[in-house]
């Protein structure tokens, strides 16, 4: 017999939501999709996020700590980390990880004097940025000196140069060159020997004069010699050659606080402008003019590549984003080269605080603003915090215990930021997801990162430095596969989903549940716990789902013909909840937990309402 004044509530979750009421929000709003992402398969089903694997810890590296900056080119991830021990301790020294072959590249021309000093690990920090631009990866950071040493580089060039004579005087002097160095392709930072043998080893060139007929060496020559052969080398993309200094020809003003590739050029982020190299050689500026200063004297505090389309030329051009903290953004478009070198100030009074967070994305560049995820779109146009109001997530984001610290990387549909979240009790490290495809967001996830990167390689996914993990890589994906496994660093994954406050009826009266179904496959030899709470957190009723208890075959582990290959999975089904007693609310939540594991789907809640005859009582 059917419950008497009754109505029935379909709830298919839909994606993550900040809203606590559900009277409120979309359809199938969810306080907690901790450790789920969206099934590939069908929209509103929900499966566990694969566990993230630990690529490398770094073997090689004494007291490798904290992974300080990241970049990934291909199959290669290059960064900075910590050392606590040895020659370089309390450096951070350059990194470039095969991700392909699991090894370090060997990078020549380290010395203590060439790295930048560690940052607090803590707090709010100034993120060292590192850029390509043409055969060189530009370090920005903050720990360089300044004076003579204001960033740092890696030069992958594969230059060679043996034909060219100069004299030596003892000194650090080198001239009398047969030829312009420069127009020969010498540039700062390379190693430099002569057929004399009077230039020690390890020597490099610390500068080049603007007719290219004399340079300056980092140590002096031993003896006088002249017509001496000399040979230049720069670092090769197998064992890339380190060094730091400045821009020859016209050096920087200041410490650069970030670096992006633009025309060619490197674009340094240098007080209230940029600076910029010339085209095609990331360490020359041959001359002072090659800059921009912004007449709203704030400082530049990032910098964003942004291809730009044009409704005038009809195609994508390329530009720079100059970010001034949270107060402005200017647009940099065209080239001296061209004469057509121009900006455009956006004028939305936005900006971002969390530098780590720009990365691109299909729909433009995405950065976390203090009022949450924004994307300049490719006619340099700022969208609307994404899921504003209980529409999706920003609260973690305007909450962010220190903004700088944040990070974001975009790869698989999916955009991933990382936040430590001040509007929790404990202020916890969180990870939030964003699929583009459904516009809708998942969290908060367990295992944050302190820095992550998409990985460009045959994998696929991510590459990151985890929150607290110091002095590892791990890489993850973001779309589940056969292969997955849910054992992270050693620990078993959980998953939660949890609805907002179930939608009010409008009857201003009591509510009674006795029917439910929940749809769901329920892994083998699996279990998930279902919870009621009411407004103020209490418990309403409990119950446990087992599931069967048919394990997988796995290759190799089973004799040919005598098993099926594969996950011998249930289907997607109706589960009856059974609860031990009537529950009885006026809004409630439904929360679900369980163990990650391989073929576990969790899907829509059906409820049956009954509406009992007297108002709300009162909380106590």
């Amino acid at each position: 017999m059917p419950l008497r004044r009754s109505k029935p509530l379909r709830l298919s979750p839909q994606g993550l939501s900040d809203a606590i009421d559900g009277s409120n929000a979309f359809p199938g709003a969810m306080s907690a999709l901790t450790n789920l992402i969206p099934a590939p398969h069908t929209k509103n089903l929900w499966v566990p996020r694969p566990a993230s694997l630990q690529a490398t810890a770094f073997g090689g590296y004494t007291g490798p700590a904290q992974v300080t900056a990241l970049l990934s080119v291909g199959n290669f991830v290059g960064g900075m980390i910590a050392e606590t021990g040895g020659a370089f301790a309390g450096k951070d020294v350059p990194f470039v990880y095969n991700a392909t072959t699991g090894a370090f590249l060997t990078i020549t021309g380290i010395t203590a004097g060439s790295l930048p000093t560690t940052q607090s690990a803590s707090g709010d920090w100034a993120p060292p940025v590192i850029a390509v631009v043409g055969t060189r990866a530009i370090f920005t950071h903050p720990g360089f000196p300044g004076g003579s040493i204001k960033f740092g580089w890696l030069d992958f060039s594969g230059f060679t140069s043996n034909n060219i004579t100069g004299s030596t005087h003892g000194t650090t002097t080198l001239d009398t060159l047969s030829s312009n160095v420069l127009q020969a392709g010498w540039n700062v930072g390379m190693a430099i020997s002569s057929s004399a043998g009077d230039i020690p080893a390890g020597t490099t060139i610390v500068s080049i004069a603007s007719n290219g007929l004399s340079v300056t060496l980092s140590q002096a020559a031993s003896g006088s010699h002249a017509g001496a052969t000399l040979t230049v080398a720069g670092g090769t993309v197998t064992s890339p050659q380190w060094a730091s200094g400045d821009c020859n020809g016209n050096a920087l003003a200041s410490v650069p606080v970030s670096v992006t590739q633009f025309s060619g050029r490197a674009y340094f982020a240098v007080g209230a402008g940029v600076a910029y190299s010339d085209s095609g050689n990331a360490t020359q500026r041959t001359n002072g003019s090659q800059a921009l200063t912004f007449n709203n004297g704030i400082p530049v505090t990032a910098l964003a590549g942004l291809p730009l389309s044009s409704t005038t030329y009809g195609g994508i051009i390329q530009s720079v984003i100059a970010i001034q903290g949270n107060a402005n953004m200017i647009q940099i478009s065209g080239d001296q080269a061209t004469s057509n070198l121009a900006t455009n100030n956006l004028g939305v009074g936005v900006g971002t605080l969390a530098p780590n967070t720009i990365c691109p994305t299909p729909l433009g560049v995405a950065m976390v603003s203090p009022d949450g995820v924004r994307i300049i779109n490719f006619l340099a146009q700022v969208s609307e915090p994404l899921g504003a109001h209980g529409g999706g997530v920003t609260v973690p984001f305007i909450s962010a215990v220190n903004p700088s610290r944040m990070c974001a990387a975009y790869n698989q549909d999916t955009l991933r930021i990382s936040v430590q979240n001040g509007a929790k009790n404990g202020q916890p490290w969180e990870e939030y997801w964003y699929n583009f495809s459904l516009k809708t967001w998942s969290g908060p996830h367990d295992f944050p990162a302190s820095l992550i990167q998409p990985d460009y390689g045959a994998s696929g996914g991510f590459i990151l430095a985890p929150q607290g993990v110091t002095g590892k890589l791990f890489t993850s994906q973001a779309i589940p596969s056969l292969s997955d496994t849910y054992v992270e660093n050693g620990s078993q994954m959980t998953w939660t989903l949890q609805t907002v406050l179930l939608p009010d009826t409008g009857e201003m009266a009591e509510h009674a549940v006795i029917e439910t179904t929940l749809s769901a496959v329920i892994a083998n030899n699996q279990t998930i716990q279902i919870l009621a709470l009411d407004e103020a957190g209490n418990t309403l009723g409990t119950l446990t789902l087992p599931g069967g208890a048919i394990a997988p075959s796995y290759w190799g582990n089973f004799n040919w013909g005598s098993g099926v290959w594969g996950s011998a999975t249930p289907n997607l089904y109706q589960h009856p909840l059974a609860w031990p007693a009537p529950l009885v609310f006026k809004q409630m939540s439904i929360r679900i937990t369980g163990n990650a594991a391989m073929g576990a789907v969790l899907g829509g809640l059906n409820l049956r309402y009954q509406i009992l005859g007297y108002l709300t009582q009162a909380m106590e």
